[in-house]
């Protein structure tokens, strides 16, 4: 390859990454499978409140935003998980979660998983012992990923905090899990943002093992 053909396809690709970073992109969230005990403390989720505070034009990147205006659109809020940025740290395109989905359902399905795993029933409306569930409600309190732009490289990072309150033992004032995860890249590319997200995930999850009392 000729020394032009290797800066044409440098240029492409940059102009490549560019152009999807000033549009919306989607990014998928695979669910994670829950599996209930046979027996155990029968539970639900009765309520999921999205209570995260998007502003139009925040000074913090952290604080999320959408890049057409959209903050009281529920339609978009309920999907958005990040903003896009360029290498001087203006805003850009944001990401969002396919239609049919929102960061209510990523959320419920890590707590059922969670819960599942200390002992606990999780039920759902329809199913058998619903009626009698302990009812639980969630509140969506942080679920954000923001670009940090860098000398050499580009910051990407996720935060999570979740607060869970019901009348069980070590919930009735309420508890908080909270799962974050920061790495350094070469560039905003949607493996890199996916492979934050996922290990704020985890971490995510690992807070839930660790703080969720076991069932009386």
């Amino acid at each position: 390859m000729t020394r032009w053909m290797r800066l044409l396809t440098v240029v492409v690709a940059v102009l490549m990454v560019s152009g999807c970073a000033v549009t919306r992109s989607e990014m998928d969230v695979s669910a994670v499978p829950v599996e209930n005990p046979v027996d155990g403390a029968e539970v639900t989720f009765v309520r999921l409140a999205d209570a995260r505070d998007f502003q139009l034009e925040p000074g913090d990147p952290s604080t999320p935003s959408l890049k057409n205006g959209e903050i009281d659109d529920e339609s978009i809020t309920s999907r958005a998980i990040a903003r896009k940025r360029n290498s001087y740290g203006q805003a850009l395109g944001d990401i969002v979660l396919p239609e049919g989905k929102s960061v209510s359902h990523v959320v419920e399905n890590r707590l059922s998983r969670g819960f599942a795993e200390k002992g606990y029933r999780v039920v759902k409306e329809g199913q058998e012992g619903y009626n009698q569930a302990v009812p639980l409600e969630v509140t969506i309190e942080k679920f954000w990923g923001w670009f940090t732009p860098g000398f050499v490289t580009i910051d990407l990072e996720f935060e999570m905090l979740v607060r869970v309150v019901g009348p069980l033992a070590g919930l009735r004032q309420g508890k908080t899990f909270e799962g974050g995860a920061k790495e350094s890249f070469a560039a905003a590319v949607e493996d890199n943002w996916r492979k934050v997200m996922n290990a704020a995930l985890d971490n995510l999850d690992k807070d839930i093992d660790r703080k969720l009392p076991a069932p009386e």
